[in-house]
């Protein structure tokens, strides 16, 4: 499926269906972020539905090197993001080429990143020219259960919100789409 699999209403509907999600990521994050390099950060409501999406330049070979670069591309929104906690966020690593190993470090970084702010990240997705998929986001830790310490609890406690430090100037430029409006994300008929 792709983006113009859309639903005429999908403005309307939460991103945590996983398809619906795919195709908003790969109608946000072109061919062109995707041989570049770009996170993109796509942002929702308490509902989980589409905001605006915010694109991110990585410096160059960033998407294939460090995972690092995932926290300081993130850290001028995060004190935005806190404002809003009950939004969610989806992101979306562009890169030129798949590569598991990178690609499993840098939803780890996201997940840590998302956690440490307080921040909900619905999902992470990588996007290169040719693929779009979705890693797993591990399960959450299991806490103790305080009626049986042996066994773990269904959810675990929110996270603290923690501001970050102020990122280098050069550690990365920013763009910002819109939200569509309806009558111009529908598709044709």
């Amino acid at each position: 499926m792709t983006f113009t699999d859309l639903p005429p209403n999908w403005l309307q509907l939460p991103l945590t269906d996983p398809t619906l999600a795919t195709n908003v990521v790969d109608l946000y994050v072109s061919v062109g972020d995707r041989r570049h390099g770009v996170l993109s950060a796509l942002l929702c409501d308490a509902q989980a539905r589409f905001l605006a999406a915010i694109h991110l330049d990585l410096p160059e070979n960033a998407p294939l090197t460090s995972p690092k670069s995932c926290a300081k591309a993130l850290a001028p929104l995060i004190p935005a993001l806190q404002l809003r906690p009950d939004g969610a966020l989806l992101l979306a690593l562009g890169r030129p080429t798949h590569d598991p190993t990178s690609d499993q470090a840098w939803l780890q970084a996201a997940q840590h990143t998302c956690q440490t702010a307080g921040i909900h990240l619905l999902a992470f997705y990588i996007a290169t020219p040719t693929h779009l998929y979705r890693p797993a986001l591990p399960d959450p830790r299991p806490v103790t259960s305080p009626t049986n310490p042996g066994s773990p609890s269904e959810t675990v406690g929110s996270v603290a919100s923690v501001a970050p430090a102020a990122p280098a100037a050069s550690a990365a430029s920013t763009s910002t789409t819109r939200r569509p409006t309806a009558s111009t994300s529908a598709p044709a008929t």
